[in-house]
């Protein structure tokens, strides 16, 4: 077991790493604290309708996803520096202990202070925001959409995570065209699927999401329960279990 995780040994990685890293990620945090900051002051400016829980939702995922994959794809980008990769390398710690710092500071950290620096905003922006007889509702990060939010933020990162340590530069732009390009060819494959299934022409039908189609003029669709959405959350949740292996042993071969 000593051989793949010490307690003592990965102490020291991970404050080795936090203190080589702390000024770059105050100043990433500082950026994500304007942008809300400003893009939330201008929203409630702009709009004098409540910000409510759907909206709420909106913007979380959004900023969560886009600043999530950014951060992310830069969390191996080191390693793609033929000088840099040399020291990391040669640092006395295991492969596993390596791959967790960055696991831990581009998933669980950074999901953390994101939501508790979107939580500190938008109750300042709604305590702002004057409406007569309105009663602002804040956003339960526990329940509705954002547990789905935080299981899609998990795939979109095992797949950012992936994609830093695969590619050398550009990482996020890759990642990025690599993810659209397979989302776009699942969509068509799925679609020619369902449509050969229901035997009925079909707009689109993105996997894992509600079909739509048309009879006799009118538009039906094709819901999914709750025991199938807790099934494709398993599948999602699996694939970035996945994804994270994947960008271990892709790790481990650099070690070798």
């Amino acid at each position: 077991m000593d051989s793949i995780f010490n307690t003592k040994r990965f102490g020291m990685l991970f404050i080795k790493h936090t203190t080589e890293h702390y000024k770059a990620y105050l100043m990433s945090w500082a950026v994500l604290v304007g942008v809300m900051a400003l893009g939330g002051g201008f929203l409630v400016y702009m709009i004098e309708a409540p910000i409510e829980t759907g909206m709420q939702t909106a913007m979380f995922g959004s900023i969560f996803f886009l600043a999530g994959t950014m951060f992310t794809s830069t969390i191996f980008a080191d390693y793609g520096d033929n000088k840099k990769a040399a020291n990391l390398l040669m640092l006395p710690a295991t492969t596993f202990e390596k791959f967790l710092v960055g696991w831990l500071f581009s998933y669980l950290i950074f999901a953390l202070v994101f939501t508790g620096t979107f939580y500190a905003i938008l109750v300042i922006l709604l305590s702002v925001q004057h409406i007569p007889n309105f009663h602002h509702e804040v956003i339960n990060v526990f329940e509705g959409q954002l547990v789905m939010v935080f299981v899609l933020f998990s795939l979109l990162h095992s797949i950012s995570i992936f994609g830093s340590i695969f590619f050398k530069k550009l990482h996020f732009i890759k990642t990025a065209f690599c993810f659209f390009i397979s989302i776009g060819a699942a969509t068509l494959a799925n679609t020619a699927f369902l449509q050969m299934l229901l035997g009925r022409r079909l707009r689109s039908a993105v996997p894992f999401a509600n079909v739509d189609f048309e009879v006799d003029g009118r538009y039906n669709r094709i819901i999914a329960g709750h025991a199938t959405d807790m099934q494709v959350m398993c599948l999602i949740l699996l694939i970035a279990v996945v994804f994270w292996v994947t960008t271990y042993y892709k790790l481990k071969e650099k070690q070798v």
